[in-house]
């Protein structure tokens, strides 16, 4: 039993130093009841073996004193207090504290330094470890505890001297073993079944009645002959620790039986001479129990590693033999081709692999000359056929190893087999060449993924260029000015077309153009979603995309569209947006035969055609974005920002032209009112009205603006103040929900700003409002300042 098969003490190092300076008072106490009147020392001094075994577990866990403080100030308070309580004197105490302390911290460092890596006893040395140890640590105890005793005053005899150090040595081989293997939980190996289990029952009981019959029931016999023969008797058949606790039980027995009176030992007329005996009388047996179990245990572990390594060698031999013969069953059965030859080159094994190749066993008895010829072995090529030296075996023999050499078996009548093939020589002991082995592996299966992996690399490739066009055709599309322009030309960049077109509804039923390439630029496409399904149309209604090799003999063709686009092979692509809405169909023409539509191509023109939806979706959202960043969201007119730059445009160009250019500025009356009597929702049923009636009053040159609140701002390009009033007396008249407005009018004169006009036409509306009922508005004519103002007429 090795260290890593014993168990750690489970309690922490605190709570076992506790328990055993509880287990070492008992022991001292004990100790103390033997003690024989008449004479000062003990017959058994346990607490040697308690502090023996504490020192030894705690060390194990660690030897720096200051982890193990706690033992030391345990052991010397015990020490303390009872040799304080017996009466002795300082000196004594502190005395008998080194000399516990010296005595079982080494016999504990001399443990681990010596027992390593072993805990348990295995044999006679670590007996004989184990009692040097004793010997030693008792030996400095008894020599420091007689010099305490000395300087005491009171010099102790020889015999005392012996009696000190027997009745320590006795009690750590008594005491210690059973402690270590309690502490450390050393698994006991009790017997197994009936026999063995009475047998262990009878030496206890001859044991105890051996014990009884010398101490009590026959007095006077010089010798204990029953106990030492009941004590050989359980050493030599039973585990360590019953021995050692058998030791320990036997050891009380005798000391407890020669202080009542009885025994052997009790005739011994002087006490000190008495104690000597019965401490070396249970030194002795303690010391013969542990040197029979030891030296069994050692036989017994020999024996069982000399049946492990018989167990071993037979194993090893059955897995020789099983590994013989799975060799021979992989040699059989393995797809590699095995050929074996002798150092002349004459075959001598095929495996079946080989075998099957060749068509003919090695067993042939071949001249190797005729090896080529004979089993029709070609170069890579498999039309060369291999000269007597450029056979791989023979290679093999005359290099010493081949690898990667090529050939090709083709028997008459059989597929021919590539295989490559790898050799070396087999050499003996003493150098000699005693053959070569080639191994052949069949490269069929490797060819032919060397073929689909050559075809897939090529469609691979395919995809990528057809990918890259896609990528290039996206960034284009994304890009450009005119997404639906970009998008027709990358479809004939990718299709190899001569043309292609862009169908989209425009709301009224109908499948319009938005785009060609490769046809007339005035052609425009327009096809009735109602009239017949047409391949075109049908695209567009089912969502699927369709290719058709010979579009003149298809039952769906459009003449006229054939006729047209001159379509000899078409196919057509829905356009079908994020949401699943199919938003238009890309046609792509070929005026040549086309057979076949390539997956790849297919697959590209349906990835151009959803960046296609994505790229209208964003070029129409950027539309309605502009157009409502520059349109009031209520009356749908251009907002004052876009005014404001209609305005400037529309000075420079009066100026450039020497045109009239009159601005004008309308205000519904009451609106406030009217908005509070009938509700803010009619009040922009108004505004949104009054927008479209003034507009239809209007030039498709002029511009109406929704100025702010009720105020609308109008842009007449042309018109002279006074032209401008009768434009507004139109629109004055045309005011919904019977409502009224008053206008402020004021023509640009060169020199002057846009806001300058404005404040003029302001100022006019305000008069306007001023002087006339706000039910009836009339044309006030304002005069600004010089180079502002509208002339007077």
């Amino acid at each position: 039993m090795n260290a890593r098969s014993l168990r750690r003490p489970g309690a922490p190092a605190p709570v076992r130093s506790v328990l055993f300076a509880a287990l070492f008072l008992v022991a001292v106490h004990l100790g103390r009841l033997s003690v024989v009147d008449g004479a000062g020392p003990a017959v058994v001094w346990p607490a040697a073996g308690v502090a023996a075994a504490w020192f030894s577990v705690q060390r194990a866990t660690s030897t720096r004193w200051s982890d193990r403080w706690l033992d030391v100030l345990l052991i010397s308070a015990v020490t303390v207090a009872v040799n304080a309580a017996t009466g002795a004197g300082a000196v004594l105490v502190v005395g008998f504290v080194v000399a516990n302390l010296l005595q079982a911290e080494l016999f504990a460092a001399l443990r681990r330094r010596w027992f390593t890596p072993s805990v348990a006893l295995l044999g006679t040395r670590q007996l004989a470890v184990l009692l040097a140890a004793t010997t030693a640590a008792c030996a400095v105890g008894t020599v420091v505890g007689t010099v305490v005793v000395a300087l005491d005053g009171s010099p102790p005899d020889w015999t005392s001297v012996a009696i000190w150090f027997t009745r320590n040595w006795a009690g750590i081989l008594l005491v210690t073993p059973v402690l270590l293997r309690l502490v450390l939980r050393v698994p006991v190996r009790w017997p197994v079944g009936t026999a063995a289990t009475a047998e262990l029952t009878a030496a206890l009981a001859v044991s105890v009645l051996a014990y009884v019959g010398v101490f009590w029931a026959v007095d006077g016999l010089p010798l204990a002959f029953l106990p030492l023969a009941a004590t050989i008797w359980l050493a030599l058949r039973f585990d360590t620790t019953i021995v050692v606790v058998a030791g320990l039980v036997v050891a009380t027995t005798t000391v407890l039986g020669t202080l009542a009176g009885h025994g052997p030992f009790a005739a011994v007329p002087d006490d000190l001479t008495r104690i000597l005996v019965v401490q070396v009388h249970v030194g002795f047996l303690a010391a013969l129990g542990l040197a029979l179990a030891v030296g069994r245990d050692e036989r017994a572990s020999l024996v069982a590693r000399l049946s492990a390594a018989s167990a071993e060698a037979q194993a090893a031999r059955a897995e020789a033999e099983h590994r013989e013969r799975f060799a021979e069953a992989v040699l059989a059965g393995v797809g590699t081709g095995i050929v074996v030859s002798d150092p002349q080159g004459r075959l001598v094994t095929f495996n079946d692999t080989a075998r099957a190749w060749h068509g003919l066993d090695a067993d042939a008895d071949l001249d190797p000359v005729q090896h080529a010829g004979t089993y029709h072995l070609f170069a890579a090529d498999g039309s060369t056929p291999l000269t007597h030296a450029e056979i791989p075996l023979v290679r093999t023999l005359h290099e010493g190893r081949v690898s990667a050499a090529e050939m090709v078996i083709a028997r008459p009548g059989r597929p021919p087999v590539p295989v490559v093939c790898s050799g070396r020589t087999v050499v003996g002991a003493d150098g000699e060449v005693l053959g070569a082995v080639v191994a052949m592996h069949d490269l069929t299966d490797t060819r032919a993924r060397e073929a689909d992996l050559a075809a897939a690399n090529a469609r691979l490739a395919a995809h990528v260029a057809q990918v890259e066009r896609l990528a290039a055709a996206s960034r284009a599309v994304l890009t450009a000015e005119d997404p639906r322009r970009a998008v027709v030309a990358a479809a004939v960049e990718i299709a190899g077309a001569e043309a292609a077109y862009l169908l989209q509804p425009d709301g009224q039923g109908r499948l319009v153009s938005t785009s060609t390439t490769g046809l007339p630029e005035d052609l425009v496409l327009s096809l009735d979603l109602d009239g017949p399904t047409t391949l075109v149309v049908g695209s567009y209604l089912d969502g699927e995309a369709l290719f058709v090799p010979d579009v003149a003999t298809h039952p769906r063709a459009d003449p006229r569209l054939i006729e047209v686009c001159g379509t000899v092979s078409g196919a057509w692509q829905p356009v079908v947006d994020a949401g699943g809405q199919v938003v238009g169909v890309l046609g792509i023409i070929w005026r040549e035969p086309v057979a076949v539509l390539e997956p790849t191509t297919a697959a590209v023109l349906q990835g151009l055609a959803a960046e296609a939806a994505h790229a209208f979706a964003r070029a129409d959202l950027l539309a309605r974005l502009a157009r409502d960043a520059q349109h009031d969201a209520l009356t749908g007119l251009v907002n004052r920002r876009r005014w404001d730059a209609l305005a400037r445009r529309e000075i420079r160009r009066a100026g450039r032209h020497r045109t009239p250019l009159t601005f004008a500025l309308l205000d519904l009356d009451h609106f406030k009112h009217f908005n509070d009597t009938r509700g803010h929702l009619a009040g922009d049923e108004l505004l949104r009205g009054f927008s479209l009636a003034a507009g239809a009053q209007l030039r498709e040159l002029d511009t109406l603006s929704r100025w702010g609140g009720e105020e609308f701002a109008l842009l007449l390009p042309g018109c002279t103040a006074a032209d401008a009033v009768d434009v507004v007396d139109r629109i004055r008249a045309v005011v919904p929900e019977g409502q009224t407005c008053t206008a402020g009018i004021c023509e640009w004169l060169p020199g002057t700003e846009a806001a300058e006009v404005m404040a003029a036409a302001d100022r006019a509306l305000y008069r306007g409002k001023e002087v006339r009922d706000t039910t009836v508005v009339g044309s006030v004519l304002d005069v600004p300042a010089p180079a502002a103002g509208v002339p007077e007429r």
